[in-house]
């Protein structure tokens, strides 16, 4: 089938171009590229300090770069201020963190109806019925509080709230870090299955080369860029 019969690839939903950051005499990002399609998955891997988690907070706009261009959906983030980013944020981008980062005190479904409810992307009845069905889906149990939950059911809650304004673009930072064994499994297995099922683009820093081997794509951020990986040689102790 030629490329005029599959018409054009869609953009991607994530594109770095060039991205340069030095902190001190350190550098961590020379020349780095990176992009990622809807329906995708990116495992990242390297060395404690390489800077897998300062490549997030670039996506996110929280660390500005010295150099290049970091593109979600289209949107140069390095250029956004404000209201604009903190937009772009809420809207396009969901995120899940090695400890969750919920609010101890709030219930699970607090936890995820108050991320769409800060967004504006619904009312308090419609964000509440949403932060319900994603729960359930994700098999959450009701409770006063996120304190009761086991540490999967905690980040299975973060899931939810990282997909309640339904992003196109999820990044994990150590999402299974915490885990034992069997949540670690499970976690990754609902992790991976977003892109497919939900049409997002998914990048995910991690140390666990089984967790790693899961993604579509395995690259090692090395020397200041991302390079292909194997999965047995992604990460080093």
């Amino acid at each position: 089938m030629s490329n005029s019969d599959t018409g054009p690839a869609p953009d991607p939903v994530l594109h770095i171009q060039d991205l340069n950051y030095s902190v001190r005499d350190r550098t961590l990002f020379k020349g780095l590229q990176l992009s990622v399609s809807a329906g995708e998955s990116v495992a990242i891997t390297g060395r404690s300090g390489s800077g897998k988690s300062t490549l997030l907070s670039s996506i996110l706009g929280l660390i500005k770069p010295h150099g290049g261009s970091v593109r979600v959906t289209g949107a140069d983030v390095t250029k956004l201020r404000g209201k604009q980013l903190a937009k772009l944020r809420s809207e396009t981008i969901g995120t899940v963190f090695q400890f969750g980062e919920l609010l101890p005190e709030l219930s699970p479904l607090d936890n995820v109806a108050l991320a769409a409810l800060l967004s504006r992307s619904a009312d308090r009845a419609d964000g509440y019925r949403r932060a319900q069905e994603l729960l359930d889906e994700l098999r959450v149990p009701r409770a006063e509080t996120t304190e009761e939950l086991s540490g999967g059911e905690h980040q299975r809650t973060a899931v939810a709230r990282a997909l309640i304004n339904s992003p196109e673009l999820i990044l994990a930072d150590e999402p299974t870090g915490s885990l034992d064994p069997d949540a670690t499994a499970r976690i990754a297995e609902l992790l991976f299955e977003l892109p497919r099922r939900r049409r997002c683009g998914l990048v995910l820093v991690t140390h666990d080369v089984e967790v790693a081997a899961q993604a579509d794509r395995v690259l090692r951020l090395e020397a200041g860029l991302l390079v292909p990986a194997r999965v047995r040689e992604a990460v080093e102790a």
